[in-house]
């Protein structure tokens, strides 16, 4: 009973919280969400099964671009599609795209691994801004005109009103997230990233369970780039570039590696505490940069670690 007015009681707030922020907070909100839900995605290929990414934007990018391509009346396709229609189509584009770079990526660990997606994440990038494909995606004009979702009559124009959008979508993931850790996919993953050898010997399917988590992975970064085009109404090359994947990484590390919670927790200290101090711009970054360095030494595990590596943590300081 108790649990049930608790979560009875935190939907409510969550649901009156922009009418408590006003619109600026909410515009922050509305961005840590997107990175709570870009979190969420990175923390399945790099918590659960340890596949180090560094190239995570690009999913963002194909998201966000296949969205103005659908729903944009000055793009080149001039389709003119609801957001209804693209938003899926995002999602299948990026996690296409996420299976699409695990196939040649299937026999390559940490830093090469990393390297590698850099390196993919440089190429979609170079590829949005090039005057090759400039004709259909813009070049460095990008995609304009993007129009908000609309129900009916009603038009998501406002902040507030994204904060629903984005909202939903988090509590998606959240609930995809806790689905799978918890399945027998889950702990196969966990083996993968604990020993990929012993979990092959044992008859974990290694090609079959990494290209599902870089594709589930990649797909909540495209359903945040569909939001993100329809929120900014626009998108240009200059909104994906590497810093958006060093955040994401960042805040997942910050957070707890393999934890929800953590990444959540991640995302506000990361990305909403900076956009709050905006007046003390001056010491912004140097303050955040002090704070992540003081939190790395004093608590290297992550804000909220998950409960494995908690106590794998302590497993490993009793026997040093």
């Amino acid at each position: 009973m108790v649990r049930l007015v608790s979560w009875t009681a935190a939907i409510v707030a969550l649901l009156l919280l922009p009418q408590v922020l006003g619109t600026y907070g909410t515009s922050v909100l509305d961005l840590v969400g997107l990175y709570v839900l870009m979190g969420l995605g990175l923390n399945i290929v790099v918590g659960y099964a340890g596949l180090l990414d560094l190239g995570y934007v690009a999913f963002f990018t194909i998201g966000a671009y296949l969205t103005g391509l659908l729903t944009s009346p000055s793009a080149s396709t001039n389709l003119g599609l609801s957001f209804w229609v693209a938003w899926p189509v995002a999602m299948l584009g990026a996690a296409s795209a996420g299976a699409l770079l695990g196939i040649p990526v299937l026999r390559m660990r940490g830093d090469y691994l990393a390297i590698v997606t850099l390196g993919f994440g440089e190429i979609i990038r170079i590829l949005v801004m090039s005057d090759t494909l400039k004709s259909v995606l813009g070049g460095a004009q990008g995609i304009i005109e993007i129009p908000g979702p609309s129900i009916g009559g009603f038009t998501f124009v406002r902040p507030q009103h994204f904060y629903y959008l984005i909202l939903f979508g988090c509590l998606v993931a959240v609930m995809v997230s806790r689905r799978v850790s918890d399945s027998r996919v889950g702990r196969a993953w966990m083996a993968i990233r604990e020993d990929e050898d012993v979990a092959e010997a044992t008859g974990i399917n290694l090609v079959k369970y990494k290209l599902l988590a870089f594709a589930l992975g990649a797909s909540f970064s495209g359903i945040g780039g569909a939001i993100f085009a329809s929120w900014v109404h626009s998108v240009f090359p200059n909104s994906f570039t590497l810093l958006v994947s060093i955040n994401i990484l960042s805040l997942v590390i910050v957070g707890g590696i393999g934890s929800i919670p953590g990444v959540i927790l991640g995302a506000f200290v990361l990305v909403g505490l900076p956009e709050v101090l905006r007046e003390f711009a001056d010491f912004r970054m140097l303050s955040f940069g002090a704070l992540l360095v003081a939190m790395m030494l004093a608590r290297p595990e992550g804000l909220w670690p998950a409960q494995q590596r908690r106590r794998e943590l302590r497993e490993e300081a009793a026997e040093a």
